[in-house]
């Protein structure tokens, strides 16, 4: 089994490469389970319920999140009504939308978990420790493979939870500072794993956006708005090999989408 992993798009741009470009990559590759990190598809103000929609015609099999999901209220209901779309799952129960779902992939239930790290994040959430493992066991025994997004800021953090879960879930990747990490690994226990996908959308600047813009903001320390950067759009992906018999990873390979 192929699984394709799809870091932070950051604006509609990359929301309108992947929905020109990701089916076509699917099927070069052979990829059977595709997650895209969708937080910032509105341009650092969540995603809206159209920009969603989009990605899950083009290719996604499931939506993930992060700090900024929420931020969209418009989205709120359909955050609640559809299932291929996650928030992180430890801003507990009384925010809108799910923390995980159980999606089929081929035939087989794939359990998909969007969690957050608490370091240096705002805002502060339950464990995720805590919160997948409480997935875990509610899932028990209704779903055949597993996948992690743990959406962190510190690496430390989010290799933590990968030696914490490795040999419990399948595939944990790490989403949120937009830079794909060359530090792609399986686990002792066959978890494949890395700290980050990297990002979808415009490129020559920093994390996206404009970097003269970046730049005058931290220099300033105004708030002045963000800008999009103006380089070529590109998506960054890692693709995790699933061994199915064993439920091991067998390779993971970095790759992009132009």
């Amino acid at each position: 089994m192929r699984i394709l992993a799809i870091g932070d798009v950051t604006s509609p741009a990359g929301v309108e490469l992947l929905s020109k470009k990701l089916w076509k990559f699917r099927e070069a590759e052979g990829v059977d389970f595709c997650v895209v990190n969708g937080e910032n598809a509105s341009f650092v103000t969540g995603i809206s319920a159209e920009l969603a929609e989009q990605l899950l015609r083009g290719g996604a099999d499931c939506i993930t999140g992060g700090n900024h999901t929420l931020r969209n209220r418009k989205a709120y209901t359909y955050l609640d009504e559809t299932g291929e779309i996650l928030r992180p799952v430890n801003f507990g129960d009384g925010a809108p939308g799910r923390g995980y779902a159980i999606l089929d992939c081929r035939g087989y239930r794939m359990l998909v978990i969007n969690a957050m790290g608490n370091v240096n994040m705002e805002p502060v959430l339950d464990s995720p420790f805590d919160a997948v493992e409480r997935v875990l066991k509610e899932a028990e025994g209704k779903y055949d493979f597993s996948i992690l997004d743990i959406h962190a800021e510190a690496t430390g953090e989010k290799l933590a939870l990968g030696y914490a879960f490795d040999g419990k879930i399948n595939v944990i990747f790490g989403t949120h500072t937009h830079v794909q990490t060359a530090d792609g690994q399986v686990l002792p226990e066959g978890t494949g794993y890395i700290s980050d996908v990297g990002m979808c959308g415009e490129s020559g600047g920093i994390l996206g956006m404009d970097a003269q813009r970046v730049v005058l903001r931290m220099r300033s320390h105004l708030p002045h708005p963000f800008i999009v950067a103006s380089g070529e759009c590109v998506a960054d992906g890692v693709l995790f090999d699933l061994d199915e018999r064993c439920g091991r990873v067998v390779g993971i390979r970095p790759v992009k989408i132009r």
